[in-house]
């Protein structure tokens, strides 16, 4: 796998950002997962007025990502899905790998259509 570190794109910074503070909400800090979920609410937005297309193929793994960080408003659940969370957001941020991309790509609205992560 080749990393690729792309510090130009704003859209990387929204993942590294990101990767900062699901680190941090790991680590114990609880407002790292409402900074997450903020963080997610902007892409979901930011990729809507860019996209202008809740359907885009970008615009729903942001959709898809957003609703996973909301599992840190659950404390029984939200180590165990953050941890997922920071395995997935380290494949993105440094080597442009998607696991939601992935399964999004087989879904029957995505069928014929351009399937980009960003």
């Amino acid at each position: 796998m080749e990393l690729k570190i792309s510090a130009t794109d704003i859209r990387w910074w929204f993942w590294a950002v990101t990767l900062a503070f699901i680190v941090a909400a790991i680590a114990g800090w609880i407002p790292g997962y409402f900074i997450v979920m903020g963080i997610s609410a902007v892409q979901v937005i930011f990729f809507l007025v860019q996209e202008k297309n809740l359907t885009a193929f970008p615009t729903q793994i942001r959709v898809v990502y957003f609703a996973f960080t909301l599992f840190g408003l659950w404390p029984e659940v939200r180590l165990f899905i953050y941890i997922i969370l920071l395995l997935g957001t380290i494949m993105v941020t440094f080597f442009g790998r998607c696991s939601i991309a992935l399964v999004l790509k087989h879904m029957p609205w995505n069928r014929g259509r351009e399937v980009r992560l960003n």
